[in-house]
């Protein structure tokens, strides 16, 4: 009998879990890195062995430059606030928004300015371990 009386209240205790929850978005509060490029994580990766997956927390200020540079391995940037131009050797300059990303290929020297309202967004690089992160290029 007592089996019977679990099972029945299961159901109603996920239903009435269900109903009581706000509707719309939640508020979860999140870091709030220094201005700049920030490294929140770097590690091997074992599926490839010589390199690592290395990401970047970017919050950069309004206008605020990144330098002419490249990398021995890909980049992936995501936006997830503001605007920036991202501006690429030989590629017309692209305008990424928030939701908006762009796969930079290794040796592809790029820059870029960060929008009047500044951006946050998140890099990810695939770094060949026997090269630095990023080699600086005179403009």
């Amino acid at each position: 009998m007592a089996r019977r009386i679990v099972l029945a209240t299961v159901p109603a205790l996920a239903l009435a879990a269900c109903s009581t929850a706000p509707a719309g978005p939640q508020s979860v509060a999140v870091y709030d890195p220094p201005p700049g490029i920030n490294q929140v994580l770097e590690d091997r990766i074992a599926a490839a062995p010589g390199h690592s997956l290395i990401v970047g927390d970017l919050n950069m200020g309004p206008g605020a430059p990144i330098p002419r540079h490249f990398h021995h391995g890909e980049e992936y940037i995501y936006l997830i606030g503001g605007s920036a131009t991202v501006s690429r050797a030989g590629q017309p300059d692209l305008q990424l928004g928030p939701g908006q990303s762009v796969t930079i290929a290794p040796g592809v020297v790029h820059w870029g300015t960060a929008g009047p309202e500044g951006m946050r967004g998140i890099s990810v690089w695939i770094k060949d371990d026997d090269h630095p992160l990023r080699e600086m290029v005179a403009e």
